[in-house]
């Protein structure tokens, strides 16, 4: 997926005054929020804390982490093992090579795919359909929104975005059925139209939540009967995975599902946990034959750069999607204003590091600094810590506007300097009440206008806060 995050403020400030997005995202939010506090209140009745929880989530992924290529190594081991196929890819255009190449020894013509976001960062779609292979998305989300010829707004739910009223006139004009009105109606007619393409495709493309290193296996975690359909019933699957999504077994597994699941969507479980095995051509984890050779594709795509480094703490990311659930700037623009695979804090991150600083560096600004992405990280990664570290190296790369370099400059030197910084500040205190001009707010700042283009300032009281502070201790 090509990255459009060098047009993040215009496409920000076009979502920002989308009534339609406003309506869906004012309703998304409070039901993640909530959902998620709810399942955390689950958490506390079985008697185990957040927080304790958290710090043993995020020691099982540090662990892997910090060793990476010894469990990449016994991973690959495992699950040759067992008869499954372990193959390697630099970058998202090695992955779509790899899955072409291996749809075409297998005379493969018919591709159905569970959610993966990795094959998002490989456009995968798009190279099996260069190759005339089709290619069909199945969970509900992702199957509308390749419909409507769009990418994910969310890594949960892909078409949050996208209205009942949208959705049956996508469905009316792909599937030329009578137009349904009813949601249950339009999630039974996807199903019967997704069932055709299950039953008759040759390949079937799954990621994986977790990578299992002493067993082999790949974990997936689904609400939707999806993802059993794909990894069992045609005949090969290939599992695309990135390199950081290892753990060491399945008790691990057991700890990180106490948390992913009641980050993600509030559940104390999800509807479908599968845990995926090759052995002698059999899937274990399937009621039926399964498929006849599985394959792993382990994917870098700039992780690898990650490891030992400030950004480190990226790779413990578990995909749960609670950061943006609860960062107001997420739930203002949405996630196409982001540009590329992953939005909200996480997206923040992991674009500029995965594909260009230069090309997404207004992305680490997109912050309040509220830290909420942060306090709610199942993982424990310092979300805000890292986008200013991306901030400072933009500045310290050169790439961002000369006028704002000199004026973080100025304000540094100022800083330093505690009597200058102390008149100037009295000096624009007096200024900004004069702007106001007797009212409560100033609705034009005279040297910036662009901050209260969207917003009021509160006129200051005429005295800086260590004058008001001086009188009161004099008064005391």
């Amino acid at each position: 997926m090509r990255s459009q995050a060098m047009f993040f403020q215009e496409q920000a400030a076009q979502k920002a005054c989308d009534p339609q997005m406003q309506k869906t995202l004012a309703y998304v939010r409070p039901l993640f929020v909530g959902k998620r506090k709810k399942g955390l209140e689950g958490l506390a009745a079985d008697g185990l804390g957040f927080e304790e929880m958290r710090v043993a989530c995020q020691e099982i992924r540090d662990r892997v982490v910090d060793n990476l290529d010894v469990w990449l190594e016994l991973f690959e081991a495992r699950a040759q093992a067992t008869g499954a196929k372990v193959l390697w890819a630099r970058d998202g255009d090695e992955v779509a090579r790899l899955l072409v190449d291996l749809a075409r020894q297998h005379g493969v013509r018919k591709v159905v795919k569970s959610k993966s976001m990795l094959s998002e960062e490989a456009d995968l779609n798009t190279a099996f359909a260069a190759a005339g292979i089709e290619s069909i998305e199945t969970d509900l989300g992702e199957y509308i929104i390749q419909l409507a010829g769009e990418t994910p707004s969310h890594i949960i739910a892909p078409a949050v975005h996208k209205t009942k009223e949208e959705v049956a006139d996508l469905f009316v004009a792909h599937h030329g059925l009578p137009r349904q009105s009813d949601i249950t109606a339009l999630a039974r007619e996807a199903r019967g139209v997704l069932r055709q393409h299950f039953l008759s495709a040759d390949m079937g493309v799954s990621g994986a939540n977790f990578l299992v290193a002493e067993t082999g296996s790949a974990a997936l975690v689904t609400n939707e009967g999806n993802g059993r359909m794909v990894t069992t019933l045609p005949r090969l699957h290939v599992v695309i995975a990135g390199i950081e999504k290892i753990i060491p077994n399945l008790q691990d597994l057991a700890t990180l599902m106490r948390l992913l699941p009641r980050s993600a969507t509030g559940q104390s479980i999800s509807n479908y946990v599968s845990v995926l095995t090759a052995r002698g051509g059999l899937a274990l984890d399937s009621p039926v034959q399964g498929p006849e050779k599985i394959v792993f594709v382990l994917v870098d795509n700039g992780r690898a750069d990650l490891l030992g480094g400030e950004f480190a703490s990226m790779l413990r990311c578990i995909r749960c999607g609670a950061c943006m659930n609860h960062c107001p700037v997420y739930t203002a623009i949405g996630g196409h204003a982001y540009g590329w695979v992953y939005p909200g804090p996480m997206g923040s991150v992991l674009t500029p590091l995965y594909t260009s600083l230069k090309t997404a560096q207004d992305l680490p600004q997109a912050t309040t600094g509220c830290n909420q992405c942060g306090a709610v990280c199942p993982v424990g990664i310092p979300l805000p810590e890292l986008m200013r570290a991306l901030r400072r190296r933009t500045f310290e790369e050169g790439l961002r506007p000369w006028l704002e370099r000199l004026g973080y400059k100025v304000w540094a030197w100022a800083a330093c300097h505690p009597r200058f910084y102390h008149w100037g500040v009295r000096r624009a205190v007096r200024y900004l009440k004069w702007l106001a001009g007797g009212e409560a707010f100033i609705r034009v700042l005279g040297m910036a206008p662009g901050w209260t283009g969207g917003r009021d300032l509160k006129a200051p009281p005429g005295r800086s806060f260590q004058e008001l502070w001086a009188d009161r201790k004099n008064r005391g």
